[in-house]
């Protein structure tokens, strides 16, 4: 968040450089931060597929296949 005001002081102080350093910054933190989440949910179902999917590859195994 910092990132953002620090963005919007050099708009009101008309430093481009600054204003498109802390934009980039501002952006490459919430894609770490996106990064970081989708990495902790993607380690928690590694090994564990959701109920709905087990339920599904069991119903798909017990049913035969219908020809077309």
């Amino acid at each position: 968040m910092e990132q953002i005001y620090t963005a919007i002081q050099a708009a009101q102080n008309q430093d481009a450089a600054s204003f498109r350093d802390a934009i980039h910054n501002a952006l490459a933190a919430k894609v770490q931060d996106a990064l970081d989440l989708k990495r902790m949910e993607v380690a928690s179902s590694f090994l564990n597929p959701p109920a709905e999917e087990e339920e599904l590859v069991a119903q798909q195994e017990i049913l035969p296949d219908e020809e077309v």
